[in-house]
């Protein structure tokens, strides 16, 4: 596992992002279940969980991409702003200007129909009112920042033409044209090679350090969310089993959960051959969450109280928040 990301000096005091008990709901079902997270200006926060489990629900939420259906509650708060309150004009002039969102998939994301040097102009001159020129020059730099080659070349290409790696650094350096409080990256390098993924990595963590950029970095490998984030929320089933210091939490996890996906998995130490550990059963349906601890169907540590309630507890220092009948004292 990569080493885990250490803390920028000195630390922000000043709070960016602040959830308490937010939900979003489809009708009767429910997707994301009070979920309470505070997050630091300048500090990095990686989400981890299975797919189905709320991450990029969050994710939309925050940008205001939800569809109509969906049913939003609890406080969203963004510095003084309470996203719950601005209109969709306030959304859109948020978006992008104070915070970005860089997408799983960038080929679907990039706009097939016109040069990335259009796209990344755009940025400019609709959040900064920036001149065509100036927007391309600033493109351009941040290109060159991204490392990536022949920079001017690119701007004249189509999407199609760029390989994953490239579109997906063009994706990245879209979004922090403007220079936004928040970055959300969600599932940035799943479909990227290893190297690419490591290079695409070190970038966006000396980025950050540069612009000072507030990052949530959504994972299913807990390794790259090692590798760059300070804090860690495990999701299931849209509610958090477990928060803390990534450091901690993945060096002494907890919840069930947080080891039995630790436990998953593969090792340098792994028999060869042998089948990689797994979690039994599946995460429940959204319209079928059970009344206790949504975790206690595929948990091995299971107990009677865990078909009742779900507790809360935070220990550690700085506190840990577990969500767990075993650990309730």
């Amino acid at each position: 596992m990569p080493e885990a990301a250490q803390p920028f000096a000195p630390q922000p005091q000043k709070t960016l992002l602040d959830l308490r008990c937010v939900s979003i709901r489809y009708g009767e079902r429910r997707v994301l279940d009070e979920v309470s997270l505070t997050l630091a200006a300048g500090a990095s926060l990686g989400i981890a969980g299975e797919s189905g489990s709320g991450k990029s629900q969050l994710a939309l939420a925050l940008m205001g991409l939800l569809p109509p259906a969906a049913t939003v509650g609890g406080e969203w708060w963004f510095g003084r702003q309470n996203l719950q309150t601005l209109g969709s004009g306030a959304r859109r002039r948020l978006r992008g200007a104070q915070m970005a969102l860089v997408f799983q998939d960038p080929m679907t994301s990039l706009n097939p129909y016109l040069t990335v040097g259009v796209q990344l102009s755009e940025m400019l001159e609709l959040h900064r009112g920036a001149s065509r020129p100036a927007a391309r020059a600033a493109a351009l730099r941040m290109l060159d920042a991204m490392r990536v080659r022949d920079a001017a070349g690119v701007l004249g290409q189509y999407p199609h033409a760029l390989s994953g790696g490239l579109r997906q650094r063009v994706m990245i350096a879209m979004m922090l044209l403007a220079e936004p409080a928040l970055l959300i990256a969600d599932e940035p390098t799943t479909a990227l090679d290893v190297t690419v993924q490591a290079e695409i990595l070190r970038l966006l963590h000396g980025l950050r350090r540069e612009l000072g950029l507030t990052l949530i970095m959504i994972s299913h490998d807990l390794g790259v969310l090692a590798a760059i984030t300070e804090r860690l929320l495990l999701l299931y089933a849209g509610t958090v089993l477990e928060q803390g210091a990534t450091a901690d939490v993945l060096a002494a996890p907890a919840h069930p959960y947080t080891q039995a996906l630790l436990a998953c998995r593969p090792t340098l130490q792994s028999p060869l051959g042998r089948p990689l550990p797994s979690i039994p059963g599946q995460l429940p349906a959204a319209g079928a969450r059970p009344a206790g601890c949504v975790f206690a169907p595929r948990c091995g540590q299971r107990s009677s109280p865990c078909d009742e309630v779900q507790p809360l507890r935070a220990t550690g220092s700085p506190p840990r928040l577990v969500r767990c009948w075993q650990l309730a004292t």
